[in-house]
């Protein structure tokens, strides 16, 4: 389900801090985030002497507001998904837990876009060419891993991929479980070279509403309404046959996940509980540190 847009990647990377798989490296990662953050979004942008001062102090206002107000709904989350692993898990319940976590993206997004609003006019030529090179380099790498190579190895690092997910929770699967995740990444609907074109219409966009706000050096009001609309269409694409592509996909990933944990054994959903209960701790134990 990792549909996440390239204008907003910075609330992909605060929700991936907030989920790492070991329990013991929440803490240090999270409070480490607005540092990691700016460098990775350095690696994109090679902020100016003038711009990296305010990106560091935004980042901080951005993180403090994410411990006191979104942690303790991610906590909810969890808890949430926690009471579920008991049991059976339906494909609605599933589809439920990735709404909400989409939500959480939501308000991050809508928190960071003044400041993105901000910054977008004050882009050099430079800096939107480096955005460029950086997505160019992505796309070289996406298409080596998911278009260019065998059909054995794609098959194998997709399936790979999947299974670190589902031990992330459960802990070991046994080898009937990792041939019931085999069938779901070969059942699934995603198309490497349909999803990359996507992703490639959407950073030129994006590209070439960066270049217009630097152009123009537009306002606040006119840089949000401009980058909140192209955030609209990155989760809504205008190519409606993308849209369907894309519904499906979230559908069939909702109904693995409940498959999935179909195949569990009572141990390894008791380990899920413990495993989704110490990330609760460690989110409601880091909203409380401030």
């Amino acid at each position: 389900m990792s549909k996440f847009m390239s204008v907003f990647r910075l609330a992909v990377l605060i929700i991936a801090v907030s989920l790492l798989s070991a329990c013991s490296a929440i803490k240090l990662a999270y409070n480490q985030a607005p540092d990691l953050s700016y460098w990775w979004l350095d690696g994109y942008f090679d902020f100016n002497e003038q711009q990296t001062p305010i990106v560091r102090e935004e980042l901080s206002k951005l993180f403090a507001w994410h411990r006191s107000n979104e942690l303790p709904k991610t906590a909810q989350l969890l808890s949430q998904a926690a009471q579920l692993m008991p049991g059976e898990v339906s494909l609605q319940q599933a589809c439920a837990l990735y709404s909400q976590g989409r939500g959480l993206i939501d308000n991050i997004t809508n928190q960071a876009l003044p400041y993105l609003a901000d910054m977008a006019p004050t882009l050099t030529t430079e800096q939107i060419a480096h955005l460029k090179r950086k997505y160019a380099k992505n796309a070289d790498e996406f298409s080596r891993n998911y278009i260019k190579g065998s059909a054995a190895s794609i098959e194998a690092k997709r399936v790979k991929q999947a299974v670190d997910r589902s031990e992330m929770i459960y802990g070991k699967l046994e080898e009937a479980q990792i041939a019931a995740v085999k069938k779901e990444v070969n059942s699934s609907a995603f198309d490497a070279a349909f999803s990359l074109k996507e992703r490639q219409r959407r950073q030129q966009e994006l590209i070439d509403i960066l270049t217009n706000l630097a152009v123009t050096k537009a306002n606040s009001q006119n840089s949000q309404q401009a980058i909140r609309s192209y955030i609209q269409r990155a989760w809504e694409s205008p190519d409606l046959a993308y849209r369907a592509y894309s519904q499906r996909l979230t559908q069939q990933a909702c109904q693995s996940f409940a498959n999935v944990h179909a195949s569990t054994t009572a141990a390894q959903r008791a380990n899920a509980v413990k495993v989704l209960k110490g990330y609760e701790t460690d989110m409601r134990t880091l909203s409380a540190s401030r």
